[in-house]
């Protein structure tokens, strides 16, 4: 599920939605979960930024 967080949270960070900056809303969206399940496993988008490996992402999400 982190892995999947992550690479969500990568493509949104690479290519931003316009209307401001990314949201643990937009990302658990992207990613298919609800925002609950998201903040189980991160309480905020800078949590995830830090979390996101070196290593590319497997697929595009969103």
């Amino acid at each position: 599920m982190r892995t999947w967080i992550t690479d969500t949270a990568r493509d949104l960070i690479d290519h931003p939605p316009p209307g401001g900056p990314v949201t643990l809303d937009e990302i658990a969206a992207c990613a298919g979960i609800t925002a609950h399940q998201l903040r189980a496993y991160y309480g905020s988008v800078e949590v995830i930024v830090a979390d996101i490996p070196t290593r590319p992402s497997q697929m595009g999400r969103c």
